[in-house]
């Protein structure tokens, strides 16, 4: 405990150290230089972001409602060092309260948990009701050559390639149905990339260690054959060996991409055999109408109706998120369309159903932009389980946010 403390507060340290790094070095730089001007700062030193306000309303039934709110602020600094060098800080600060947030036990302590190496996730204010969390999600520094390039730092290793779910994504697997978190999860790892002479190929090699001491340790190589793009990984998941593929083309117009996953057990009698694997078709129409169609196989799937009594509990109950199990279901299917009604106004529906166990999810949205760097939302979400020969719904969420980027 005594150790996990003085850990947390080095990190605390190195958030103010770094906030003088990407906030107070740059100008103070500068300044020593006579001929120095504010264009050469903003060209070496970016700063941006965004602030939202979220309105939640959720139920299983009306005769229980929950209101909450959440104010969603994200910061993100640029440091230019050179041509060579770049460092990256990128930072959520979240206000929580209302009714989900006092009716659950020790939430800011819940959502402080860090899976990184590091421990960059604090709760500052953890009132009953109201909680304030602030999480470091980037904090790297990268050194570009011409094909070369070595990042360091807790990043985003994006080797998925299809919309929801991706079995290629072994560092840091995200959950599609948290939307309000566009950036997606990083990482504690070094990666480093390679590009080769055509010029359409490369071959990334990268680790990483989380909070348990387990790491992933991979290499994916990617290049282009007859329209494709291709990738090839290999490597050691956790506990597991790892080999996986993806592609990403068209046929007749249409986008056809996917991503294979197989992860075979390393001496431990915990872990199962796994093959994950997912394909997707996507087309827009001449009246820019969006479709996209996906399917989903996981071996460690669920392939029979289940019986949660009337605990009322939803996907929390079929544990965690990993490359290895991305959805409850063994074969599972989604549809998504999209259409412009205006240049300012988009209308979307999204479905998911788990064959099985019957599981189907809807989510319709609406966006509308005010201005230019200032939009709208309305989004729903619904869940439901085949209970007893009939859809149950397990919860639903309506969701209203306003969304201003700076």
């Amino acid at each position: 405990m005594f150790l996990k403390n003085e850990i947390r507060i080095k990190f605390k340290s190195l958030t103010l150290i770094s906030f003088w790094i990407f906030g107070v070095f740059p100008y103070l730089s500068n300044a020593q230089n006579a001929d120095s001007t504010e264009a050469v700062t903003e060209k070496k030193f970016h700063v941006g972001g965004y602030l939202k306000n979220m309105e939640t309303i959720s139920f299983q039934n009306l005769n229980q409602v929950f209101l909450d709110n959440l104010v969603h602020n994200r910061l993100n600094f640029k440091f230019q060092a050179s041509d060579k060098v770049v460092a990256v800080l990128e930072m959520r600060n979240r206000l929580m309260f209302g009714n989900q947030v006092n009716s659950t036990p020790n939430y800011g302590d819940v959502i402080e948990k860090d899976n990184g190496f590091l421990d960059m996730n604090w709760s500052v204010l953890n009132k009953p009701g109201m909680v304030f969390n602030t999480t470091i999600d980037r904090l790297y520094l990268d050194f570009l050559g011409k094909k070369k390039e070595l990042r360091i730092g807790r990043q985003r290793i994006n080797w998925g390639i299809t919309m929801a779910w991706n079995p290629n994504d072994w560092f840091n697997t995200y959950n599609y149905f948290d939307f309000d978190y566009e950036e997606r999860p990083g990482s504690d790892a070094i990666r480093a990339r390679m590009y080769f002479k055509d010029g359409m190929s490369s071959l990334d090699v990268a680790a990483n260690v989380n909070s348990a001491h387990q790491n992933v340790t991979a290499a994916m190589y990617k290049f282009n054959k007859s329209g494709y793009d291709f990738q090839i990984l290999a490597g050691k998941y956790f506990k597991d060996l790892a080999l996986g593929t993806g592609w990403a083309g068209n046929i007749g117009g249409a986008g056809f991409k996917g991503e294979l996953s197989y992860f075979y057990p390393i001496n431990d009698q915990f872990s199962k055999k796994a093959f994950v694997g997912t394909s997707s078709l996507d087309y827009s129409f001449k009246n820019s109408l969006y479709l996209s169609g996906a399917w989903l196989y996981s071996s460690l799937g669920i392939n029979q109706k289940l019986d949660l009594g009337d605990s009322g509990i939803g996907l929390n109950a079929f544990g965690t998120l990993t490359a290895k199990s991305l959805f409850p279901s063994k074969n599972t299917s989604m549809l998504v369309g999209s259409y412009p009604v205006s240049p300012l106004l988009n209308i979307s529906l999204a479905g998911i159903y788990g064959y099985g166990i019957n599981l189907a999810f809807i989510s319709p949205s609406i966006s509308y932009s005010l201005k230019e760097n200032v939009d709208l939302y309305l989004i729903g979400q619904s869940f439901f389980l085949q209970q007893q020969d009939k859809l149950k719904n397990l919860s639903n969420g309506a969701y209203f946010r306003i969304k201003w980027s700076f």
